[in-house]
């Protein structure tokens, strides 16, 4: 959307794959942090959420070239999404879980006992 040369938009694509790669490891983290016991149900309710943002934005995308003949349309809405998401895991509390360390610790002992 910023440049037409192909070198520009190699480089600022290669800039966003590298932002990309560098948040996976605060995602998962924050997850570990919030989640304590649950960390996997909330690490699977995260790609949930990611997972159908991207078939939403799929979809939308192409409705909206389509729509109207340009590419660099559906990139607006797309990158305000972005900016929006950025905002909201400023907001974030790692520091908080989502459930009481005891608990989470008393109903891993429930869970333990019932399996035995």
């Amino acid at each position: 959307m910023f440049t037409q040369q192909r070198v520009g938009v190699l480089i600022l694509l290669s800039l966003v794959y590298g932002a990309i790669c560098f948040q996976q490891t605060t995602m998962f983290v924050v997850c570990l942090d919030i989640g304590g016991g649950y960390a996997g149900a909330v690490v699977g309710a995260m790609n949930t959420a990611s997972q159908i943002g991207s078939f939403v934005s799929s979809l939308a995308f192409g409705y909206l070239v389509d729509r109207y003949g340009s590419y660099n349309l559906p990139l607006i809405p797309m990158a305000a999404l972005l900016l929006t998401g950025a905002w909201l895991w400023l907001r974030i509390e790692p520091a908080q879980a989502l459930i009481p360390q005891t608990q989470a610790m008393a109903t891993t002992a429930d869970m333990s006992v019932e399996v035995e």
